[in-house]
């Protein structure tokens, strides 16, 4: 999920088994039985078995470095990774390196051990094999620590635990233990620290340092330092033949650098100087710009020189989105939840799963929510990294591919690109343009959501439906037994399916009439169950299992809902809503404290876009006074990119920071250049949005790719369930085409605090880890408008 008040993630009560192992603490040997206990922490370290022992004997001699499983074991360059914390609520602290020690705070130790945890992951333990766990530990006051090896995820597994007393000055401890399961893909080494561990007063720290954990049979694999950033960033997948083509040269030269364009095979085919930019707020770096748009030969292999350092390589071609806007879309079919997922339409064999899911069909509502009834919650998507459907962000991910079609239909050319065939989905030959089909499954989810007639808040829509409890990394949609609930309807989620409902009801009209009356009964009974509860609001904070999506300020979905009730019906009632709105008297350009149009929390100019570019009820002079808006918008995105290092449409907050979901920005103000575009012509709204495609494909200053499957350094390593080999390597990596959320000043997660980017700059703030949730999660509302300018810049192309 991408909501920004995530905070930790809770596992739910699982019964697991400790491996019987042989446990060497100095002169004695324990054996370890079996224990049965509770799960902690986002994708975190289960709580940790029965095995029990005194502290272990003072460590001896360092073994070989190479038999050595843990990737850090010493801190004195002061980083961490892959070491991170985990905090259960109401469990509560940090971690920091200090004096070349790994050092965790303790605020709130919270009820269990594993509530306050620190972890080492990305290991094998394999069967048979003889391991040695040796480190230094001290803590601020006498306290206690239970270290433990086990399985990071279900069925939490422990193959060696032992308490330990820890006293405020640095003790070395040392244990052995002989792995007799299985062997172990996803193993850990955890400390807990929480619940009746911790003997000291809060707030408390613990400390460890030259922690090893060897095994005489491991060799570590040779790995390569990871490649620093190019300094001469560019679009890795490449450039329009008759578009803007801009690189991004980080150079701390105050006058311009001779620059040349090479072909595939190292001829010069164009040269120039750069442009000064000068000092970058949001990346830090000292810039200068090569603007290479007058060459237009298409060809593939061109690289950018500047001085001694050169660009990856990219192609110049009509056909660079081609492929890719079919990717992005396929991100919906692969999030189906209550459908196989299967060939040939999931693309890979291994991508292919069974349906998730199935009992969704009867879910009951979440203790104490008020309703007393099963729902049918089948369908629809998975909202992002988790399972969970929410219908205030699965709105605007509807909108858009709605608003997509009816652009295409109204102002494109590329309608036939999305009809029935064209995407690799069950439904693509039943006769219906295949993007409707997508957007149903979800669209048919919101109508199952809606409160029935006869039971309380008739009509209003339930806000969402996840899991009771969180749930780790590596696990695929039909794995999940985690109890599940639908939580209490609310104004702005019914508000939402207004919205959706309205749109369906007038596309579907000439497609499947059934369908599209049923759409609009559904979105005026929303809209009638909103106005008579206009202020039911999704409660704020951490829900077990899933985000709260809170919105106290549903002003926006109401003029949202009736601009598309009004587009559809034409009724006064809707437009005499929309005139009385004091947001009727501009187009938004800030959303969350972002120079941005919209967001799932800021939706108006959803309404005031379909009204502009849908023909109808809306009068000309209002459509144009509309558009002239819009246009206004843009030209405002596009001084942004002017003042901006790395080109792109997003600009930072007052503050200095990027926002969770920064790329999101991004592709939203995309699509509001794109529709200047649409309704100007104007070259410069077209470049406009190439800007914005730089940047997410490579044109920064990380030289990231954010795309997976695209570009030289494509994303690799998204936060996400069941494309979760990095975690776990039997499940499968991410299909091409899937967009990160991308830079978060704020860095929320444990992995991306520990990976050194605290006090980062703006653009910086990334890592591309499966943990880092706070920077690299995936979205349906940010896929969405990936394959909105995708398939924008694919027709611009063929003209």
């Amino acid at each position: 999920m991408n909501d920004p008040t995530r905070k930790q993630s809770i596992f739910s009560r699982t019964a697991r088994t400790v491996t019987t192992s042989s446990l060497v603490l100095g002169a004695f040997a324990l054996s370890a039985g079996c224990a049965t206990q509770q799960g902690a922490g986002p994708a975190a370290s289960a709580p940790a078995g029965a095995a029990a022992g005194d502290p272990a004997s003072p460590a001896g001699a360092a073994a070989p470095a190479q038999t050595n499983l843990l990737k850090a074991s010493s801190f004195d360059d002061n980083k961490s990774l892959p070491w991170t914390t985990s905090f259960t609520a109401p469990g509560a602290g940090s971690a920091e390196v200090k004096n070349g020690a790994y050092c965790v705070t303790v605020t709130n130790k919270g009820s269990n051990n594993w509530d306050a945890q620190f972890r080492h992951r990305e290991m094998v333990i394999q069967k048979g094999h003889t391991y040695t766990v040796e480190f230094k530990a001290w803590a601020s006051a006498p306290t206690k620590a239970r270290p433990k090896v086990g399985m990071a995820g279900p069925p939490y597994t422990e193959h060696w635990a032992n308490p330990i007393e820890l006293g405020t000055s640095p003790k070395a401890y040392s244990a052995k233990f002989t792995m007799s399961s299985a062997d172990d893909p996803t193993a850990e080494l955890a400390f807990h620290i929480g619940g009746e561990m911790a003997t000291a007063k809060t707030p408390f720290e613990v400390c460890i340092d030259d922690i090893r954990l060897d095994d005489p049979e491991f060799k570590a694999a040779a790995t390569e330092a990871a490649a620093a950033a190019p300094k001469v960033a560019v679009n890795q997948v490449g450039y329009l033949p008759d578009a803007i083509k801009i690189a991004s040269v980080n150079n701390a030269a105050t006058a311009p650098l001779a620059w040349e364009l090479l072909d595939r095979g190292g001829k010069a085919v164009a040269s120039g100087q750069t442009k000064v930019f000068g000092k970058d707020g949001a990346s830090g770096d000292h810039v200068h710009l090569v603007d290479f748009t007058t060459f237009k030969t298409a060809g593939e292999g061109y690289v950018l020189k500047v001085g001694d350092d050169k660009s990856f390589p990219f192609d110049i071609g009509a056909g660079l989105y081609k492929k890719l806007k079919y990717d992005a879309l396929a991100y919906f079919y692969h999030n189906r939840s209550g459908i196989e997922i299967k060939l040939p339409f999931a693309g890979k064999a291994e991508l292919a799963r069974p349906a998730g899911h199935p009992n969704d069909k009867a879910t009951p509502c979440l203790k104490g929510s008020g309703c007393d009834y099963t729902v049918d919650a089948s369908g629809g998507w998975y909202d992002a990294g988790d399972h969970g459907k929410y219908v205030v962000n699965g709105g605007i991910s509807v909108w858009t591919l709605l608003n997509w079609y009816e652009r295409t239909k109204h102002l494109g050319a590329s309608g036939a690109d999305f009809a029935d065939g064209k995407l690799s989905i069950p439904e693509n030959k039943n006769g219906v343009p295949d993007i409707l089909d997508e957007a149903r499954w979800e669209l048919e989810l919101f109508l199952r959501l809606q409160v029935p007639e006869g039971k309380p808040l008739a009509g209003m829509v339930h806000h969402k439906m996840h899991d009771d409890e969180w749930t780790g990394l590596g696990l695929a949609p039909h794995e999940d037994k985690i109890a599940r609930s639908v939580h209490k309807p609310s104004t702005a989620a019914t508000l939402n399916v207004a919205a959706t409902a309205a749109q369906c009801a007038r596309i579907w009209k000439t497609v499947d009439a059934a369908f599209s009356a049923k759409c609009l009964k559904a979105a005026e009974r929303a809209w009638a169950a909103a106005k008579q509860n206009p202020a039911l609001y999704a409660p704020p904070g951490g829900d077990k299992g899933g985000g709260p999506y809170d919105d106290k300020n549903v002003a926006d979905e109401f003029y949202w809902a009736a601009a598309e009730l009004f587009v559809t019906t034409g009724k006064p009632e809707y437009k005499q809503f929309l005139q009385a709105s004091p947001l009727n008297a501009k187009f938004p350009t800030e959303a969350d404290g972002v120079v941005a149009s919209m967001t799932w929390k800021t939706t108006d100019a959803l309404g005031q876009i379909s009204m502009a570019v849908v023909p109808g009820p809306v009068d000309a002079a209002w459509q144009k006074q509309l558009r002239d808006r819009i246009v206004k918008a843009a030209d405002q995105y596009l001084a942004v990119a002017e003042k901006e290092g790395y080109r792109t449409l997003v600009q930072r907050t007052r503050d200095g920071k990027y926002e969770w979901g920064s790329n999101s920005f991004v592709l939203n103000n995309m699509i509001v250049v794109a529709l200047a575009h649409d309704f100007t012509k104007q070259q410069k709204y077209l470049d406009g949005v190439v800007l914005g495609m730089d940047y997410l494909l490579g044109r920064n200053p990380l030289g990231q790719s954010y795309v997976t499957g695209y570009g030289d350094k494509p994303l690799e390593n998204p936060h996400h369930r069941f494309w979760a080999h990095q975690a776990n390597s039997k499940y499968p990596k991410a299909p091409p085409g899937i967009v990160s959320g991308g830079p978060n000043s704020s860095i929320q997660d444990p992995h991306a605090q520990s990976a050194g980017l605290k006090g980062c700059v703006a653009q910086r703030c990334f890592v591309d880890h499966i943990e880092a949730w706070s920077v690299n999660e995936i979205t349906i509302n940010w896929n969405a408008p990936f394959a909105w300018v995708a398939g924008f810049l694919d027709e611009k192309a063929k003209k």
